[in-house]
């Protein structure tokens, strides 16, 4: 089972051991995924479609409205988001350190080749992402042209390298959110 850091485990941490903590799981946090929920208008949306439409979870439980994808860029971990209005990253330490959201982080325990995942995500950096197609993944569950929503890049990107965790690549935050929590992948 993967590891399940909550943004209070991280926030406890020193700046020094956090740099430490990140040092250490270098390898293992490229191909990681941060579930974050905010207070926006899209990510309130979003979580009430996740929670009341699909999922059969209680009002207490982490819902998450966005999956960001941890690569390495630029020799150092970065924190990579296909969030309207344009896919960005930002260094995964300021992340930690600076964010409002509510987030956790599933460390990775899977083999991954850690750089093609990250190049395949930064040749993205920078694409147009509509707000409407946010809030259609999740209540169309629908592919249309913009079928590169934030989970299901994520997932689709652990697809091309044969990790399978047997589920619909066009799947929620909530939905990769509860199968990273309770699944391995499937062999190939």
């Amino acid at each position: 089972m993967q590891e399940v850091i909550k943004k209070s485990d991280l926030k406890k941490l020193s700046l020094e051991s956090l740099d430490k903590w990140l040092e250490i799981n270098h390898n293992r946090l490229i191909g990681s995924a941060v579930f974050t929920r905010e207070e926006t208008l899209t990510s309130r949306l979003v979580q009430w479609g996740e929670q009341y439409l699909f999922a059969k979870c209680d009002k207490g439980d982490f819902i998450p409205s966005h999956t960001g994808s941890i690569i390495e860029y630029k020799d150092d971990l970065y924190i990579f988001d296909m969030k309207p209005p344009k896919a960005a990253v930002k260094r995964l330490l300021d992340f930690i350190y600076s964010t409002q959201d509510d987030y956790v982080l599933i460390l990775r325990d899977f083999k991954l080749d850690t750089n093609m995942f990250s190049r395949n995500l930064i040749d993205r950096i920078g694409q147009n992402y509509p707000y409407l197609s946010a809030l259609r993944s999740v209540f169309t569950k629908r592919a249309s042209q913009w079928s590169n929503h934030c989970s299901e890049l994520h997932y689709r990107q652990l697809l091309r390298q044969g990790i399978d965790f047997g589920i619909n690549p066009e799947c929620t935050p909530l939905e990769l959110y509860e199968t990273f929590l309770n699944k391995c992948p499937i062999s190939k």
